[in-house]
């Protein structure tokens, strides 16, 4: 089957709808702050100054909303941020979609790191069709390397390019058995599970003081205090 059709910008608006989602409600210079943290610059090709633009998008598209003004001593006010009804929806669409693209690479790089927000069953099933579709990814890049070297009017270096592209999905593919083997047998915690990590009291005081608001990063120390 397909893997689904995911529009530009996807990666761009998981990462920020997640990251809201997890401190909302929050303003942007934290989400700036807290996303350079998680290198985006270098692996999701998000540069920090864009997050501002992303915040005001997804405002303006009805997936977030102002939900308030922080201020804090001399420094300008900041407007925070939370998701709304359409934004969670929104948020769990592009981490399912992002769990089986093959063709948005930081999409779903993105959509690994949030994948916590669905059931373990969900995440399995999804991985196993990931892993159908690599498959089939790969049997078309053969017979594209097949159909190169019987073609007479086309350079045999031509498969070259599918050969590179066949040697990393297959690395993938490798990792994604790897994956779904450890999550089947209990690697990591997703939804409705005892959570294994929660952030420190001083990551909570630092988010605290930054004017975040009860998120999930706040609720999951209170959780286990």
């Amino acid at each position: 089957m397909p893997a689904p059709a995911t529009p530009p910008g996807s990666a761009t608006r998981l990462l920020v709808l997640g990251c809201v989602r997890i401190f909302q409600p929050v303003h942007g210079y934290f989400l700036r702050r807290e996303l350079v943290t998680w290198e985006v610059d270098r692996w999701a090709h998000v540069h920090p100054g864009s997050i501002y633009n992303a915040l005001k998008s997804l405002s303006r598209s009805g997936l977030l909303e102002e939900v308030g003004v922080v201020a804090d001593g001399p420094r300008p006010p900041r407007t925070t941020y939370r998701l709304t009804a359409a934004g969670e929806d929104e948020f769990l669409t592009l981490v399912r979609a992002g769990l089986l693209t093959v063709d948005d690479p930081t999409l779903f790089l993105t959509a690994v790191n949030m994948s916590f927000v669905l059931s373990r069953d969900e995440v399995v099933a999804a991985v196993t069709s990931r892993i159908a579709l690599l498959e089939e990814y790969l049997a078309d890049l053969a017979r594209q390397v097949r159909e190169i070297l019987a073609a007479k009017d086309t350079p045999d270096t031509a498969t070259e390019v599918p050969r590179l592209i066949s040697a990393r999905t297959q690395g993938e593919l490798e990792w994604a058995r790897d994956y779904l083997d450890r999550i089947r047998t209990g690697a990591y915690a997703f939804q409705g599970e005892p959570p294994l990590w929660s952030p420190t009291p001083e990551q909570v005081e630092i988010a605290r003081a930054a004017g975040v608001g009860p998120g999930v990063i706040i609720a999951m120390a209170e959780e286990n205090a």
